[in-house]
Formats: C-alpha cells, structure tokens, sequence
C-alpha cells in the first residue's frame, strides 16, 4: 500500500492499482461546494484542488475524472 496525503493534509491510504497513481493532466480549484450524489463522484469544499486525470471531449460528457 502506498500513503498519499490530500490537500488538507490528510494521510490517505491507497492500493497500488488505485487511480490516484495516474498522472494529473489539469488542477481544478473548488469555488462550489458539491456533495457526491453517486458512488462514482467526488464531493467537494469551496478552496479543495482536484487533480483532473481525465478530459472527455465536451459533446462525449459533461463530467471529468479526478
């Protein structure tokens, strides 16, 4: 297992074959908070910084990954 630490600090425990191990192609700064309506979203704090991993092309989806 490897350990990663969130933007507030916060030590994460993470698999080896987790996601959070793909490199980030974007940063994106929370302005709005959003509470996960799904097991497969993030929820976020006005001020967190997500590391975007994922673009779709905006006429394939709406949503990124991070």
């Amino acid at each position: 297992s490897l350990f990663q630490i969130d933007n507030k600090g916060n030590h994460l425990l993470v698999h080896e074959e987790s996601s959070i191990n793909v490199p980030a192609i974007a940063a994106a700064h929370v302005i709005k908070r959003y509470i996960a309506q799904a097991a497969d979203e993030l929820s976020f704090e006005v001020g967190d910084i997500v590391s975007v991993i994922d673009m779709p092309p905006k006429e394939l989806t709406s949503w990124w990954r991070g």
